[in-house]
């Protein structure tokens, strides 16, 4: 019962599991291992990136392992337009992500993140 608009790409490294009632805007990229709660929002362009390339001089980027990591959204999260969301990252209940945050480390439930790397600056209220 959720609704995934236009031009949306989901791209299952092991699985990308989702909840009842998610809305995803136009041009998502999800990929990776991810896990996904009910009543999940993702406004336009958000990018949900669960790997990376190992970074070592010995060899170019290119050519060197990836490293994956399961991302976890949990349920009634709103992660804004053009917010980027990385390996490893667990979006705790009811958090709010702002658009064009870069969420490097994980979200506590109900608080309200933005920047680059995004920080908490504040928390829903009851």
């Amino acid at each position: 019962n959720g609704k995934i608009l236009d031009y949306c790409r989901f791209l299952a490294e092991k699985e990308i599991k989702i909840g009842n009632n998610f809305f995803s805007n136009s041009f998502c990229l999800l990929s990776g291992n991810i896990q996904i709660g009910n009543e999940v929002m993702l406004g336009p362009r958000v990018t949900v990136w669960g790997r990376e390339h190992k970074t070592h001089r010995a060899a170019s980027m290119m050519l060197q392992e990836k490293i994956s990591k399961k991302i976890t959204i949990a349920d009634d999260v709103w992660i804004g337009a053009h917010a980027v969301i990385l390996k490893g990252v667990r979006i705790g209940k009811g958090a709010v992500v702002a658009a064009g945050a870069v969420v490097t480390k994980d979200v506590p439930d109900y608080a309200f993140v933005a920047g680059v790397p995004a920080k908490v600056i504040k928390y829903r209220e009851n």
